[in-house]
């Protein structure tokens, strides 16, 4: 079938023109008006025809349906135009006879008006009428498909789905302006959905549509074309019904890639339904490093990611940066104040990292339980700053990273471990690991071969409770328990107990008063050195000897210290029970006397002299003892073999207060001197 082509009319002087002429005339300009309203236009509702319901009086809750004035058009370009309200007829629903929602269509028709009468009608069987109504009619329910073929070039447009190479495509708005349009109007379909109606077929009344039914399935009419140009220099699309608030509903949508060359101004929000926001060049591309924001799903579940996608690659040049920077912008002027580069890593280059005034767990490092505290993290308490660990903490120098506890990666060292239990480990380096130096004062702990020590400006102390004070000794309200000043003496406010050897080299054993001096008379206990293999242990009493200095022995009883021996500085010895020497009791008379006695022999020989003793505090003697020890010895030439001795056999004889005493004197060298010899004689009553 060929196309009609498109005539027109052509008028000259003395034509003769006939109805057929003037149908063709008014045939020309309605297609050209229909082909105008489908090819800059699309088919659809221009404005007006609103399904809206009013109430029935006095019959609640039921209502009654109209159609508004307004103007469509169909797929075929007709006009379909509504003057005034239409109350729509409930026998159109006559056939549903359940409660539902249905579909309300409109569609073009026409009627004939003005018969011809009398002598103006042909003399034919033909109907004459001098007019032509263009109306339209409603039909309900679901109406599938809503309207006749489309016919080009004498054959039907079909869907893109099946569209052959030679078919002619139906668009998805439906408007071909090229077309062959139908010859007979009225049986030419095609239906324009206005909404729905809610029917309740049970009692034949319309009931209140739920909401937005009304307008459901509404198609309005659009454009077409290659450009949209303004005049005025400014484009406005906007509802022809102002709007109280324009971001209420959805309004104007655009299917397809939009390029817009200039700036977008946003006065609301602006949503991205499953797309990214691609952030190209100047010239268009991504210079093959994409950037990109997109909202991404959550693999399972409910939730999301927004998703800042910097470049395919792992780069460190490739970054996200926040910072501010002068118009225009460029790196060179941009100051970067955080910026997350594609290589894992975020760079802070010149600001500070806060977290508010929330006292909380800040950084959770490492955690498995998203609804618990993380067991690794850092956080902040009331004044103080917290680290959290599930068993040890770590100090590095150098190295990288190893999941191995405690490893300090390659090339690295572990400084130093704090355990699980509290316990505080250091590397194996000998070293002052604990420096402190305060107002020029230097001090530290540190660890030499199989030694721990500790390093002070001048002295060390000992609290017990308290809290830091700042003056020299002062416990801060607690207690000083000891203390080490810069002469290395140690001071203990309370008892000294050993479990082993105590020794002192070289010095005394001091005892003070209370308030640590010696109220003018020492005790004290030292070594002394008189000679190899001659020392002797010194206790000291005073320093005079008048008696009234001490050394008491004794126990500490219920009634207190019960004093049982006593050496007095002015040589008495005081004993509460009996005194034994060597085995035997001492009476509890008993004298000591020293003196040197005059030999004053010259040559060698061995004699004995009976040796006189008398004491003056024992009056009868019972027993005696006696020491004898050479005193000065000598030879006029040289010695040879020479042997000096003088020695007691054990036996005396006693009288009263005088004990005689057999001393041997030897000299074994001929030209040998012995002038004196030494004796302490021990007399008992």
């Amino acid at each position: 079938m060929t196309a009609e082509p498109i005539e027109r009319l052509n008028y000259f002087q003395f034509q003769y023109l006939g109805a057929e002429d003037l149908i063709a005339q008014q045939a020309y300009h309605r297609d050209m008006r229909r082909r105008h309203n489908l090819g800059p236009h699309t088919a659809g509702i221009i404005t007006g025809l609103n399904v809206v319901e009013r109430a029935r009086e006095g019959d609640a809750p039921f209502v009654d349906v109209y159609v508004l004035p307004g103007i469509c058009v169909d797929g075929y370009g007709r006009d379909i135009v509504v003057l005034e309200p239409v109350r729509i007829d409930g026998e159109l629903f006559a056939a549903y006879n359940t409660d539902r929602h249905l579909e309300l269509w409109i569609g073009y028709d026409e009627q004939a008006a003005q018969t011809a009468t009398g002598g103006f009608a042909p003399c034919t069987d033909a109907e004459s009428y001098a007019r032509v109504r263009e109306t339209y009619r409603f039909a309900v329910g679901s109406i599938d498909p809503s309207h006749d073929e489309i016919v080009v070039d004498g054959k039907n447009a079909v869907a893109p789905a099946v569209a052959g190479p030679d078919d002619t495509i139906i668009p998805a708005d439906e408007s071909i302006p090229y077309q062959d349009f139908p010859d007979n109007e009225r049986q030419a379909r095609w239906l324009v959905r206005l909404g729905m109606c809610h029917w309740d077929g049970t009692v034949r009344k319309f009931r209140p549509a739920a909401a937005g039914m009304l307008a459901e399935g509404r198609r309005y009419a659009g454009f077409v074309g290659g450009a949209l140009l303004s005049e005025s220099g400014a484009l406005r699309i906007a509802p022809r019904t102002a709007a109280v608030d324009v971001d209420l509903v959805d309004f104007a949508t655009v299917d397809g890639r939009l390029q817009v060359n200039g700036r977008i101004v946003a006065k609301k929000d602006v949503f991205l339904h499953g797309g990214k926001l691609s952030l190209q060049s100047a010239g268009g591309s991504d210079e093959t490093v994409p950037l990109w924001l997109q909202r991404l799903p959550a693999p399972i579940g409910s939730g999301g990611d927004l998703r800042i996608h910097i470049g395919d690659n792992p780069a460190k040049n490739t970054r996200l940066t926040i910072g501010p920077g002068p118009m225009p912008t460029s790196m060179a002027t941009e100051k970067v104040v955080l910026g997350v580069r594609g290589d894992d890593k975020v760079d802070i280059p010149t600001g500070r990292l806060r977290f508010g005034a929330l006292t909380r767990q800040h950084i959770d490092l490492w955690g498995t339980d998203d609804n618990a505290i993380a067991p690794y993290g850092i956080g902040v308490q009331g004044g103080a700053t917290y680290f959290r660990t599930g068993g040890d903490f770590y100090w590095h120098l150098n190295g990288e990273h190893s999941d191995a506890n405690g490893d300090p990666g390659a090339g690295g060292a572990q400084l130093m471990r704090l355990s699980g239990q509290g316990s505080l480990h250091f590397r194996n380096d000998f070293r002052q690991f604990l420096n402190v130096v305060a107002n020029g004062q230097a001090f530290g702990i540190g660890v030499q071969d199989l030694t721990l020590y500790q390093r002070s400006w001048s002295d060390f102390a000992w609290y017990r409770g308290g809290g830091h004070g700042m003056g020299h000794f002062d416990p801060g309200g607690g207690a000083l328990a000891m203390w080490l000043d810069g002469a290395s003496r140690l001071s203990v406010m309370g008892g000294v107990t050993s479990r082993s050897t105590v020794s002192l080299w070289g010095s005394k054993l001091e005892f003070l008063t209370g308030a640590g001096d010696t109220n003018t008379d020492p005790l004290e206990m030292m070594r002394i050195t008189n000679a190899p293999n001659r020392n002797d242990l010194r206790i000291v009493i005073g320093d005079d000897d008048v008696g009234d200095d001490r050394l008491t022995v004794g126990p500490v009883t219920g009634a207190g210290f019960q004093e049982k021996f006593a050496v007095q500085n002015n040589g008495d010895v005081r004993v509460a029970g009996d005194l034994y020497v060597r085995g035997s009791r001492v009476p509890p008379a008993i004298d000591i006397v020293t003196g040197k006695y005059f030999l004053n022999r010259t040559t060698g020989g061995t004699d004995t002299i009976q040796l006189f003793v008398s004491t003056g505090r024992v009056a009868n003697i019972s027993d005696a003892h006696i020491t004898v020890a050479l005193s000065d010895i000598g030879n006029q030439h040289t010695a040879t073999d020479a042997r000096w001795a003088v020695s007691w056999d054990g036996t005396k004889t006693l009288a009263g207060s005088t004990a005689i005493f057999p001393i041997k004197c030897e000299v074994g060298d001929s030209d040998g001197h012995l002038f004196f010899f030494t004796f302490v004689a021990v007399f008992y009553g």
